[in-house]
């Protein structure tokens, strides 16, 4: 006669299958406790306006920012990108709790297509005068957000 492995009183094939189960009704309840898949988050819990404002005090000392006829507008695009992500940020904080940065961050984003429209990204380019006005557009833009954010 076969013997047949019990703990307390259960298989040992069965007991995988109900610690699987336990143990998938222990993540279920871990997540809905951490707030996963809550997609009401608001944006105020996840934007630090002591961390945005030592960015755009960063981005605003940078030379492409305070004189940017100085230099070659290619030698920006580091500055432009990050300012591009900069946007992004005072986008979705001006559309959930903060909707004083949502003109800036527009401004911000258009300056930054005038720049890549204008194909200033290459050390050729034939449109300088539009690289330095989309670069004079941002240094406002960034100037208006750190108002807002108090700088």
């Amino acid at each position: 006669m076969a013997r047949v492995s019990t703990v307390c009183g259960v298989r040992i094939s069965e007991l995988g299958r109900v610690i699987g189960i336990v143990l998938s009704a222990a993540t279920i309840v871990l997540l809905a406790a951490c707030g996963v898949g809550d997609v009401g988050r608001e944006v105020r819990d996840t934007v630090d306006l002591r961390t945005l404002r030592i960015k755009l005090d960063a981005l605003s000392s940078d030379t492409c920012h305070s004189d940017p006829g100085s230099r070659e507008p290619w030698q920006c695009e580091k500055y432009v990108t990050q300012l591009g992500n900069a946007a992004t940020t005072l986008q979705a904080a001006g559309e959930t709790g903060f909707p004083k940065l949502a003109g800036p961050a527009r401004r911000m984003t258009a300056a930054v297509d005038a720049y890549r429209n204008a194909g200033c990204v290459r050390q050729d380019v034939a449109k300088k005068g539009e690289c330095v006005a989309a670069l004079n557009d941002l240094a406002d833009a960034v100037t208006s957000a750190k108002q807002v954010v108090g700088s």
